[in-house]
């Protein structure tokens, strides 16, 4: 167990931090490359940015029942579930792969693949970040989660652009081949972890009691409703901006695969920037406004993203953009956290996750308006009613921003 306190240099000191970190890392890799890909796929197929936007919504779909995977997690070893999840995803992916090189994939198969992978990465909250929590101590878990975010989006700065030049070179099967490598590393680097899982909580309760008890903890505090609020705008109206981004790509700006890969891997390269200005600069005490700069940093770079109509303008309103999701979402999970009683981390942390698929439903009609008036519109005019309600929420809730 790492000590309360001491910075990254301690955590990275102890095994158990350290092989949650490196899972992290290596499915981290297949994060965004997955979502490109898989953008780039369907829109190639189909010519319908609707489609691309529904299969977006499909991979986040399982986040909305977040809830039900904080419960279960906190009654479950978390070591089990993850590797459970990352075995059912290499799977998956060696399912795709194998079909991609006879030529007999189709649509619905990459649909029922993202599904299955957004179910792993809709039980990260609950389960890999409480482990990691448990691991750190409560006075290291800003820097941890701050650390694993940096870490996942500097490889969000390769994974995307690797993944438009693997489907530019090889077609489907190499994107998905990399990714049965990826979490079979990852399940090997599980299986051999001997400490950091969180303890579980009796079984004697039943699972809508827990699930009862983690919203009453969100409804007591001023701080947790705000997050959860601004979670859920976001992810409505500031995140599906990037299921355009394959669309804009290519009817827009003209882009090749790889260059489409290579302008959502500046996503990761404002992530990485933004991970790394946090975890070195920031203190405790700006978190609070940290996480609502990001929260607008993410909007206004989705607007200028839908406003640019030239290559590398766009890639500066990316870069933006994903400066402002790493404050964003690390600061979420921090926040979260400093204000749940221990034992019920994975409870209110799949709250928080439930939170992120209902904002998710914003991926449904912004396909729907980009098929009606234009991609660029749709991202504007999302973006736009972002800033609006984030405002709403800074408003209504100030203790998630102001110093206690």
């Amino acid at each position: 167990m790492a000590p309360e306190s001491g910075g990254l240099r301690a955590l990275m000191a102890d095994s158990a931090f350290r092989r949650l970190w490196l899972i992290g890392a290596v499915t981290g890799i297949m994060r965004w490359l997955d979502v490109v890909v898989a953008g780039i796929y369907v829109f190639d197929v189909t010519g319908s940015p609707t489609w691309v936007a529904a299969v977006t919504f499909i991979r986040a779909v399982p986040m909305i029942v977040g809830v039900m995977f904080g419960a279960m997690a906190a009654r479950l070893p978390l070591g089990g579930l993850m590797r459970v999840g990352i075995g059912t995803v290499a799977l998956s992916y060696t399912i795709l792969a194998v079909l991609a090189v006879f030529d007999a994939l189709a649509v619905w198969h990459v649909a029922i693949g993202v599904w299955i992978v957004g179910t792993y990465w809709s039980s990260e909250n609950s389960v890999r970040r409480t482990m990691m929590c448990a691991v750190a101590g409560l006075a290291n878990t800003g820097t941890a989660i701050s650390f694993d975010w940096a870490t996942i989006n500097a490889l969000r700065l390769a994974g995307p652009f690797l993944g438009g030049v693997l489907y530019d070179a090889y077609g489907m099967a190499a994107p998905c081949a990399l990714g049965v490598v990826c979490f079979a590393a990852a399940l090997f680097l599980a299986l051999g972890m001997t400490s950091g899982s969180a303890p579980a909580l009796s079984g004697r309760r039943r699972l809508w009691e827990d699930i009862a008890d983690s919203l009453a903890i969100a409804r007591r505090s001023a701080a947790i409703k705000g997050v959860l609020g601004v979670s859920i705008c976001l992810n409505f109206f500031g995140f599906p901006y990037s299921s355009m981004i394959p669309v804009i790509g290519k009817d827009v700006l003209r882009a090749t695969p790889a260059d489409v890969g290579f302008l959502s891997s500046m996503e990761g390269l404002g992530a990485m920037v933004g991970a790394v200005t946090l975890t070195a600069f920031v203190r405790p005490s700006w978190f609070g406004r940290v996480f609502m700069i990001g929260s607008f940093g993410v909007a206004a770079g989705a607007i200028a993203f839908g406003l640019s109509h030239i290559y590398a303008l766009s890639a500066v309103a990316l870069v933006v953009a994903g400066a402002g999701m790493s404050w964003f979402a690390s600061m979420q999970s921090t926040q979260v956290l400093a204000q749940t009683p221990a034992d019920r981390r994975s409870g209110i942390m799949g709250v928080l996750t439930t939170t992120i698929g209902i904002g998710q439903l914003g991926a449904l009609p912004i396909g729907w308006l980009a098929a009606q008036l234009t991609a660029p519109t749709a991202v504007v005019i999302y973006g736009s009613c972002a800033v609006v309600t984030l405002a709403v929420c800074a408003w209504r809730w100030p203790a998630m921003w102001r110093p206690g």
